[in-house]
């Protein structure tokens, strides 16, 4: 439990510098013995309330999104049915297909990691150059990867942060507020039928919390002191290296 405990802490305070909290908490799951599975879905539960805290801490980007005429409501429910998917996918696929997705996920998610603030720039770039955007095309770009979030989620917020950038939200305070809110209604649909799964260990699942919530508090200290990007660069070789052992072990 202490080593859970730890690991929750490490991760909510990578997550609060650089992103990339789950890359040390489903490991952390996996080194217990757990299968992929049920460290998946623990690992959800255990991060999901600190994605309710970031909502409410982004309460005036919000409102000033509603007062810009951002339609929300059809993304909510977007991100409610797409993490509704995702979920069901997972647990109608069963434990030994996930097994086998897990090195793939895990390698999406290592590459997301690696290409996301470059992706960002590339597109904010050529979002100046063409303002604008199909709205419908991103809607459904995002249901997609809310499918993939209820499935695994790992890299969820870069994939999303870069998929803003070419709605084109210019302020990353924004984007932050849009990715938590759907986020956090991801984490709803998903999390009531996660709640009605054998494969959740609460055991587990609380140390988790209870360490990613000091972690989160922590790293928003720490972040004034560590440069995100070495933080960045070894959460990203942790990750690459993980995603080898996943290949070797469940490809």
């Amino acid at each position: 439990m202490l080593s859970l405990l730890a690991g929750g802490v490490i991760a909510g305070a990578v997550a609060a510098i650089a992103g990339g909290g789950s890359f040390i908490t489903f490991p952390a799951l996996l080194a217990t013995g757990m299968s992929p599975m049920a460290a998946n879905v623990t690992n959800w539960i255990a991060l999901t309330p600190g994605n309710y805290m970031a909502v409410l801490a982004y309460r005036p980007e919000l409102r000033e999104l509603m007062n810009r005429g951002q339609r929300l409501k059809a993304r909510v429910l977007s991100s409610l049915l797409g993490g509704a998917v995702g979920s069901l996918l997972l647990f109608w696929g069963g434990p030994a297909r996930f097994e086998k997705a897990v090195p793939w996920l895990m390698l999406t998610a290592t590459l997301a990691f690696a290409l996301g603030d470059w992706l960002r720039l590339r597109l904010l770039a050529r979002q100046r150059q063409a303002p604008g955007g199909h709205f419908r095309l991103a809607l459904g770009a995002e249901f997609l990867m809310m499918v993939y979030g209820g499935y695994f989620g790992a890299g969820l917020g870069i994939m999303l942060m870069a998929l803003y950038t070419v709605m084109g939200e210019t302020s990353v305070h924004r984007a932050n507020a849009i990715k938590n809110l759907l986020v956090s209604a991801l984490s709803l649909s998903s999390g009531l039928i996660y709640l009605f799964s054998p494969h959740v260990v609460w055991a587990y699942a609380l140390p988790l919390f209870a360490g990613a919530a000091l972690g989160g508090y922590l790293g928003i200290r720490l972040a004034q002191m560590v440069p995100g990007h070495i933080v960045r660069r070894m959460v990203l070789t942790w990750a690459s290296v993980l995603t080898g052992y996943m290949f070797w072990r469940y490809g």
